[in-house]
C-alpha cells in the first residue's frame, strides 16, 4: 500500500512510500519503464510522505525505526534523521513512537508530523533544515491520518484510540480543539469539508468501529457556534476508511469496507449535502473475495474513482477500478486488470488541497 503526494514543478514528480519504508520519487512525464527516478530507504515500515511547499524537500516518517527523515526533493539525499520517542500525553516515557501522518502545511513553511504512541503533533519548520525548529502540541493518542480545512490553517485528524478528532491551528501552532465521537476510530483517510446548508463549513469522517459518518463545524470565524461541535451524525451500514467529496458536488462518498458482510463492504454510500441523509447506495461489486474502498474525484468533479480490492486473490491483476458519473451516480467505465487498486489520487485535487 502506497501514499503518495502531490510534487512540484506542475505536478511533474510524485513522491510516494511503501509499506517497506522505500521512499520514491516518480517522474509523471516518463513512459513507466523510466518513470522511477530516484528512491532512498527511510525505515523498514512506514506510511506517509510529503513534500514541502517550496519544493526543496521531501518527508518521509517511519513505524520501524520510529523517527522521520528530511531528504533533497532533487536527489532524495537524506539531509535530516529526528526521532519520535519522548514523554507520551500521559506522562510515561515512549522510547518508539511510530510515525503515521505527514502532511505540509499550506499557509505555514512547515511539515506536520503525528507521533502516534506520544499523542503529540509535531510542527517542524524546514525553513532552516540544519536547525529544526520543532514545536510539540499534545493532543491524544493515537493519531493516525487527517485533513485541512478549507482555509488551509488547522488540520483535523484522527486520534482513534482516544476516540476524538484532534485540531490544531497551524497558524499559532496550537492545539484548537479536541472532539470527542460517538462513532468508535474514527478514521477520515483524506477527509471531506463541504458547505452544509444549515451549519455552515463542515468536516466529517468515517469510523474503523461504527457504521457512522459523523460532521462537525470547521469555521471558528464565520460560524462560532458550531465551531469544532458535532452537527450530524449519520448512520451507514457499515464501518469504513474513507470519506470523500468535491466542492462541485451535491454529495459525500463514503465506504464500508470494515463491514464483515460481502453486501455491504462491496457497496458505497453516497449522502446528500443538502439533507444529510443516504440517497443512495451503489453495490460496486458483487463478485466473491472483493470489496469497495476509497473514492477519488477528478479535477473538475464530475467522476468519482472506486477501487475493488480481491481480498481472495491479492497478488494478481484481478482487481479494477469503476468510475461512476458524480451527478447521476450511474457507473460509466471499469478499469480491469489492476493488482489490489487502492489510493486513487488527483494531481490537482492533492496538490490544492481540494476536499
Amino acid at each position: 500500500k502506497e501514499h503518495p503526494v502531490g510534487g512540484v514543478e506542475a505536478g511533474r514528480f510524485w513522491y510516494s512510500i511503501g509499506r517497506d519504508g522505500k521512499m520514491m520519487k516518480i517522474d509523471l512525464f516518463q513512459t513507466p519503464d523510466k518513470m522511477l527516478v530516484a528512491e532512498t530507504q527511510i525505515a523498514y515500515d512506514a506510511r506517509d510522505v510529503a513534500v514541502s511547499g517550496d519544493g526543496k524537500y521531501v518527508i518521509g516518517g517511519g513505524y520501524w525505526p520510529p523517527h522521520f527523515v528530511i531528504a533533497d526533493a532533487v536527489t532524495m539525499e537524506p539531509l535530516k534523521v529526528v526521532s519520535t520517542r519522548g514523554v507520551n500525553v500521559d506522562g510515561e516515557y515512549v522510547n518508539e513512537s511510530r510515525v503515521a501522518a505527514i502532511y505540509t502545511t499550506p499557509n505555514e513553511s512547515a511539515f506536520l508530523v503525528s507521533a502516534k504512541e506520544l499523542g503529540q503533533m509535531w510542527q517542524v519548520d524546514y525553513t532552516d533544515i540544519d536547525n529544526l525548529n520543532i514545536v510539540k502540541m499534545d493532543t491524544a493518542k493515537y493519531l493516525h491520518d487527517g485533513f485541512f480545512d478549507p482555509t488551509g490553517r488547522y488540520f483535523q485528524i484522527a486520534a482513534n484510540a482516544s476516540n476524538k478528532m484532534v485540531v490544531v491551528d497551524t497558524k499559532t501552532a496550537k492545539l484548537e480543539a479536541m472532539i470527542d465521537t460517538t462513532g468508535k476510530k474514527p478514521h477520515p483517510g483524506p477527509g471531506a469539508n463541504w458547505m452544509d446548508p444549515k451549519y455552515g463549513p463542515v468536516g466529517a469522517t468515517t469510523h474503523l468501529g461504527t457504521g457512522m459518518v459523523t460532521v462537525w463545524g470547521n469555521d471558528p470565524m464565520g460560524h462560532k457556534d458550531n465551531a469544532w461541535k458535532i452537527v450530524r451524525e449519520i448512520e451507514t451500514d457499515g464501518a469504513g476508511v474513507f470519506i470523500r467529496t468535491h466542492p462541485t458536488s451535491d454529495y459525500v462518498w463514503a465506504d464500508q469496507t470494515k463491514h464483515p458482510e460481502p453486501e455491504v463492504q462491496q457497496s458505497v454510500q453516497v449522502i446528500s449535502k443538502a439533507t444529510g441523509e443516504i440517497v443512495k447506495t451503489i453495490r460496486v461489486t458483487e463478485e466473491a473475495g472483493k470489496a469497495a474502498l476509497h473514492m477519488e474525484f477528478n479535477q473538475d468533479g464530475s467522476e468519482v474513482w472506486v477501487s475493488v480490492w480481491n481480498r481472495a486473490d491479492n497478488s494478481n491483476p484481478t482487481g479494477e477500478i469503476v468510475v461512476y458519473d458524480a451527478k447521476t451516480l450511474k457507473e460509466k467505465t471499469r478499469i480491469k486488470g489492476l493488482t489490489t487498486p487502492t489510493g486513487k489520487f488527483n494531481v490537482y485535487n492533492r496538490t490544492n488541497h481540494v476536499t
